[in-house]
């Protein structure tokens, strides 16, 4: 089983999940798995059938789309009413089944897990090959995967939660009346020596801003 599913959004109520469909066109339906505990001896059937046409919407086009439903793994697992997916964690798995009727071995499948808080890419997301990044990441705050900015050359991911943001320590320096500079660095990163940048202030006689200048520096 070379496919693996990824979780592409998640409710309360519900888990939409994607995956690329198994190469070699192999699979004629596939098969969804549900259990309590990462164990895929153990997992409980949670829906079969799953067709192999792929999405072509945004942004989970080109994937398998299945979304599973609180009230059907209440039912595969026993579990009471008061269970949803924001207080559970979950694992699931999927199979397919070719030609023949014949179903891969769950063992061979990638079990998933997801989390109460959230959804953990982990090892479960993957690369664009071409680029060599991830084009979306899981928000926390949202509750969503959210696209992010991407380049050859790495990656960032932006949140408007100030929650969110790195732990920076930031100094400040001043003549007789004004800032005449500040440096930045991660709290985590305090040794002397470790990489920082310096902002230097330059005014103009009325004491107005007149040039900033950033540069590498050191704690």
């Amino acid at each position: 089983m070379v496919t693996v599913i990824e979780p592409l959004y998640k409710s309360k109520d519900q888990i939409t999940f994607g995956w690329t469909p198994e190469p070699g066109n192999v699979a004629t339906s596939y098969k969804m798995y549900v259990n309590l505990v990462n164990n895929t001896s153990s997992m409980h059937s949670l829906y079969s059938n799953i067709s192999i046409q792929v999405s072509r919407q945004s942004p989970s086009i080109g994937k398998v789309i299945y979304v599973a439903e609180i009230a059907d793994v209440r039912t595969a697992l026993s579990l009471p009413s008061t269970a949803d997916f924001s207080n559970k964690t979950l694992y699931f798995l999927i199979t397919y089944v070719d030609s023949a009727s014949a179903e891969s071995a769950k063992a061979d499948s990638t079990v998933v897990e997801v989390t109460p808080v959230g959804i953990l890419p982990r090892k479960y997301m993957k690369d664009d090959p071409s680029y060599n990044r991830h084009i979306y990441a899981f928000s926390e705050s949202d509750q969503r995967w959210t696209k992010i900015m991407g380049t050859s050359s790495g990656a960032m991911i932006t949140s408007a939660s100030g929650f969110y943001a790195d732990n920076i320590v930031t100094e400040y320096t001043y003549d007789t009346t004004n800032i005449s500079t500040i440096k930045v660095y991660p709290s985590d990163a305090t040794t002397s020596g470790s990489p920082a940048k310096l902002t230097t202030f330059t005014y103009t006689g009325g004491g107005l801003v007149a040039k900033t200048v950033t540069v590498d520096s050191t704690v």
